[in-house]
């Protein structure tokens, strides 16, 4: 009966491949940006200042644009 040595046996593999992928998540040499660079993009959440609304609103615009260009959709009427 193959049963729960199989499940067994299958569960190690998927773990070892899990590992393996975290593994690569983690390496550094595959990333675009080093460390630093994240640090350094991620300090600017600690300082407080405001975004201008209306570029808010044009960059809102212009990702749901592309959000809805790859979905294969479109902007009927200029209006989201």
């Amino acid at each position: 009966m193959k049963g729960i040595g199989a499940r067994i046996e299958r569960g190690d593999a998927m773990s070892e491949i899990g590992a393996k992928r975290e593994d690569a998540a983690m390496d550094d040499s595959l990333m675009d940006f080093t460390l630093d660079e994240l640090r350094e993009f991620l300090e600017a959440d600690l300082v407080d200042v405001r975004a201008d609304p209306e570029f808010k609103e044009r960059l809102r615009r212009r990702l749901w644009d592309l959000v809805l260009a790859r979905s294969g959709q479109r902007r009927q009427g200029g209006k989201s």
